[in-house]
């Protein structure tokens, strides 16, 4: 799932010949299915020419470019009829007011979010303002309560507020969640006692102005040192040779 606009600029790449075909301009709606019909692609050059590439065609969508399987893909705009008809209704979706069946304001549509496989539109995010309806902030809301697209208003089901996801609180609670992953994965190595700063940690030393424990005496390994030559003893005179 991608928010339409990390659509937009993306380079268009065609596998067969290895070449860019463009930038993403824009996104064809199609406001009866709730899905993405096409895209509208910049080519690059003197006279920018545009060209247009239905949703079915797309192999993939990634962080950095668009793939489709060759130039052929990308074609004008007069050689699809079905595609010119969406251009005509001009659906914008971005900015258009949210409304319930029974009249009431919900907001406006600040962002959708689209299926990179199929194309299909999923959520919706709603941005309420003081005095516009019930929302303050932002909320998700799930294209299955959209009851009508149109150009200007979105029409949603009776009760829909009730099913929208603050954004603030999702978001909160993503963070709790990692917090808690982590806390327990930190208990988790200290219970193993794999922590690197508690492996390491210096054993603790003696007291300042305590003695200093008093070990075994050390001896030192002598069976390789000649023996030193012993003095004459000074009380008794030595004899003289030959006596």
């Amino acid at each position: 799932m991608r928010k339409s606009q990390q659509f937009k600029s993306l380079a268009v790449i065609s596998l067969d010949e290895g070449r860019e075909i463009g930038r993403i301009r824009d996104l064809v709606i199609n406001p009866q299915t709730a899905e993405v019909a096409a895209i509208i692609v910049q080519r690059p050059g003197l006279f920018r020419e545009q060209k247009v590439i239905p949703y079915s065609r797309v192999v993939s969508v990634g962080n950095n470019a668009l793939t489709v399987q060759k130039m052929a893909n990308a074609e004008r705009l007069t050689s699809l009829p079905q595609i010119v008809s969406l251009l005509k209704e001009d659906v914008r979706l971005k900015g258009v007011r949210v409304i319930s069946e029974g009249g009431a304001a919900l907001g406006h549509v600040e962002e959708f979010f689209v299926d990179t496989e199929t194309g299909k539109i999923t959520a919706f995010e709603v941005s309420g303002t003081p005095g516009e309806g019930f929302l303050k902030g932002k909320a998700v809301l799930s294209a299955a309560e959209v009851r009508t697209i149109g150009k200007d208003i979105l029409i949603v089901r009776n009760g829909a507020e009730e099913s929208m996801t603050r954004s603030e609180s999702k978001l909160a609670g993503s963070m709790k969640s990692l917090k808690e992953s982590t806390n327990r994965l930190v208990q988790k190595a200290r219970d193993l006692h794999v922590l690197p700063d508690e492996k390491a940690a210096p054993q603790p030393g003696p007291a300042a102005g305590a003695p200093a424990a008093q070990g075994p005496p050390v001896t030192e390994d002598t069976e390789d040192e000649e023996p030193e030559a012993l003095e004459p003893q000074t009380g008794e005179p030595e004899p003289p040779k030959g006596e």
